[in-house]
């Protein structure tokens, strides 16, 4: 993955877009999961907005029912994390086969990118929405993911978000 041209050349020889892998992976979920390691290697954006314009299904689950958007979050892949969300992903979609939030998986986007870390997707995730209160299977907020992980610029981003939503709705209440 990676090679724009490849991945175009196949698609024009009738590749299935959306075929996928024993694991339950389609390319968008393999693209969007992909960390180059290479210096100089890039072009997943550029092959996930391929994908995406021939039909790839942003929102097909793999058999742990991970999405692509909680693949590209929980990577840091912010380029990706954005074409994600501007064909449609779901900011707060959650882990699990059909959506659900089971005991085994209850993630979002927002908190996978806390969880390790990724100031630049939590920052981007927030300002497209993200819930900011939701919480995982052990109920764990972001906020607790970020401060567990010793992650200081997204316990940062977290509270300032918090604090503005906390502000906006005192106002609100008060100009009620």
């Amino acid at each position: 993955m990676g090679h724009h041209e490849a991945v175009e050349m196949l698609l024009e020889h009738d590749a299935e877009v959306d075929l996928a892998d024993g694991d339950g992976r389609t390319a968008l979920s393999v693209a969007a999961l992909c960390v180059p390691t290479a210096a100089g290697v890039k072009g997943y954006g550029e092959v996930v907005g391929l994908l995406l314009d021939r039909g790839a299904d942003a929102a097909h689950r793999d058999n742990d029912g991970m999405t692509p958007l909680l693949l590209a979050a929980y990577e840091g892949h912010e380029d990706i994390t954005e074409l994600l969300l501007e064909a449609g992903a779901d900011v707060d979609e959650t882990a699990g086969p059909d959506g659900s939030v089971s005991a085994a998986a209850a993630v979002t986007p927002l908190l996978a990118a806390a969880a390790m870390g990724h100031m630049k997707t939590v920052s981007q995730l927030l300002v497209w929405g993200a819930a900011v209160d939701a919480i995982d299977c052990e109920g764990r907020t972001a906020l607790c993911l970020a401060a567990a992980r010793g992650s200081v610029e997204v316990v940062r981003v977290l509270l300032d978000r918090e604090t503005t939503q906390s502000f906006k709705k005192n106002l609100n209440a008060k100009c009620k």
